[in-house]
């Protein structure tokens, strides 16, 4: 069945045929989306309920009337937009179909709200007889994105205080990694130095005394009695003395070794060998403190 758009743009929903009539007028009544046409004037020609009322007006007051200057003359910051810019009216005056979500509509009252809209030329016959547009607000959708994008905001920033935080603590490791290697490398000097010095001037004069005794030894077979009986008792003395420097080579030995792994980390734990060692440190260096350790 064929549909005058003549009739269309020059009666409100009118057709031609009264069998479409109904079925046309639910169609636009019925749907969420504001629905209206306009003649080459910009003037409306139909506009459905829900149209009609997002911008305010009852469908009737809005026949007759310039869209452009009723519902779309500014932009959302209040400046004027100009009618020959307006993508709505390219439409039917140089053919050109847009579809826009990123303008506004106004309201009777003079508020805006964000809309998507779309419009259309009506073609009749090869001639472009006007336009028709549909709209949606899309308050509540911008609402959400922009909710989205201050969640999105918000993850970003918290992303690069723990991304920051990171970095600083990575710092502090590599920190705290360089400074152990220091210490560890000043022990090794401090335990190297006191082998040198005292295991070692300790093996020095036991290497001596065993010299001794075996050049005294050596020369015990063309001695007199006497002599020997003196050299004896002078080697007693020299045995003892080489027994002293054993012992004192052990007790500098288990030091060192205690200094390098406390027993008592084995046998009581971290924190028991974490209070010895603040223990021999305080003794160690003399100072008087009152310290507790708490975990």
């Amino acid at each position: 069945m064929h549909i005058d758009s003549h009739d269309l743009l020059s009666r409100p929903l009118a057709l031609t045929s009264d069998a479409w009539r109904n079925p046309l007028e639910l169609l636009l009544s019925s749907t969420g989306e504001g629905i209206y046409g306009v003649d080459l004037d910009g003037l409306c020609v139909f506009i459905n309920l829900a149209g009609a009322r997002m911008i305010g007006f009852e469908p009737h007051e809005v026949l007759g009337r310039n869209m452009h200057e009723l519902t779309h003359h500014s932009h959302v910051d209040g400046h004027a937009y100009p009618e020959a810019r307006c993508p709505i009216f390219n439409a039917f005056r140089q053919g050109l179909p847009c579809r826009i979500d990123s303008e506004v509509f106004w309201r009777r009252d003079g508020s805006a709200f964000p809309v998507e809209y779309s419009s259309h030329p009506i073609v009749d016959q090869g001639q472009v007889r006007g336009a028709v547009v549909t709209f949606v607000d899309i308050t509540e959708r911008r609402r959400a994105a922009d909710a989205l994008q201050r969640a999105k905001d918000e993850l970003e920033e918290r992303v690069r205080e723990r991304t920051g935080a990171l970095e600083t603590a990575l710092h502090q490791v590599r920190e705290l990694a360089a400074w152990s290697e220091s210490v560890r490398e000043d022990e090794r000097t401090r335990i190297a130095r006191e082998v040198h010095d005292e295991l070692g001037s300790l093996l020095v004069a036991l290497k001596m005394d065993v010299n001794w005794m075996d050049k005294r030894l050596a020369e015990q077979t063309r001695r007199s009695p006497d002599a020997a009986e003196d050299m004896r008792a002078r080697m007693r003395c020299k045995c003892q003395n080489m027994s002293r420097l054993i012992e004192n080579a052990v007790d500098n030995v288990g030091r060192i070794i205690t200094d390098l792994r406390p027993s008592i980390l084995d046998h009581q734990g971290l924190w028991a060998a974490l209070e010895w060692q603040a223990q021999e440190f305080v003794q160690s260096a003399e100072l008087a403190l009152d310290w507790r350790m708490e975990v």
